[in-house]
């Protein structure tokens, strides 16, 4: 394949990632109240795995011994981690402001990525994030009301979602290079599941029992298309641009809830949401259209 099209290729994908992820809040949301948060991370983390696990086989499972504890710490620290925080996060707060809250993990990232040595952080990328940063807060001050201690707990379980996923994109990435972003993300994903068991109970298997049909649909959407599909085009892009590149997309995340919120939910946007998402917008493309998109693969 050729460069462009492998840029191609690798921006659309991660379009599509962020898309899906500005649906899935509010299926993130609606799904935890309805279960509660601790039966939403064992059936949902027990969904994806059951239907990974056979996909693993045909992609090949076999997996370096020395490459095993990259893929214990993408496993239970970046995948398991962020669901926990999402999960626990989202049952606490709107989905509208928990993707507000979202905008600071492309910072975790980029600041990740240079602790490492991954990569430098150039002057237009750091112009980029400020900007969008700015954006974020613009829109995060009308959408944050109250102080209670449930949306204090939500806000603090998603930042702790923001640091569990800036582990993953730096750390995953030379294993997609390695791997290939399908088995690198059936393996951090199935090896969810056993951490998952802490949070198993009793009332588990009859919260199962008892979903109803939007509650199924919810849980199909995001096993198969919020997670595995969606994770799976993320690190497939994640292995062709820089991490500073996929991060940065993230702050798309923000305006875009509110724009499906509008688009499906009839729910009312404010001119504050449009300005803010177009001051995030901007902060994105000076980060991106700053410096190289991508570096050759290794």
């Amino acid at each position: 394949m050729k460069k462009s099209e492998s840029i191609f290729t690798a921006v659309a994908a991660l379009v599509f990632a962020i898309l899906v992820w500005s649906i899935t809040p509010s299926l993130v949301r609606s799904f935890a109240l309805a279960t509660g948060p601790a039966d939403s991370i064992v059936i949902r983390m027990f969904s994806v795995a059951i239907i990974a696990l056979p996909i693993l086989f045909f992609t090949g499972w076999r997996i370096d011994k020395k490459d095993w504890p990259v893929f214990l710490l993408l496993g239970c620290v970046g995948s398991f981690l962020y669901f926990v925080g999402s999960i626990f996060g989202f049952a606490n707060v709107s989905a509208g402001v928990g993707g507000m809250l979202y905008a600071i993990q492309p910072l975790l990232i980029a600041a990740l990525a240079a602790s490492m040595g991954m990569e430098r952080l150039s002057l237009s990328v750091i112009a980029g994030m400020v900007i969008s940063f700015a954006g974020t807060i613009y829109l995060f001050s009308e959408g944050l009301g109250g102080t209670s201690s449930d949306l204090i707990f939500g806000a603090v379980m998603l930042f702790f979602a923001d640091v569990a996923w800036a582990i993953y994109v730096v750390f995953s990435k030379p294993m997609i290079k390695k791997y290939g972003a399908a088995k690198t993300t059936l393996w951090s994903l199935i090896l969810c599941a056993p951490p998952a068991l802490v949070f198993f109970s009793s009332s588990t298997i009859t919260t199962l029992q008892n979903l109803n049909g939007a509650a199924w649909a919810s849980l199909v959407f995001l096993s198969l298309i919020g997670t595995l599909l969606s994770v799976n085009f993320w690190n497939y892009a994640a292995g062709r641009l820089l991490p500073t590149t996929v991060g940065a997309s993230l702050y798309v995340i923000p305006p875009c809830v509110a724009i499906f919120g509008w688009l499906f939910l009839h729910e009312s946007t404010s001119a504050t949401t449009w300005i803010a998402g177009a001051i995030i917008l901007f902060g994105v493309a000076v980060a991106e259209f700053g410096k190289s998109l991508v570096k050759e693969p290794a």
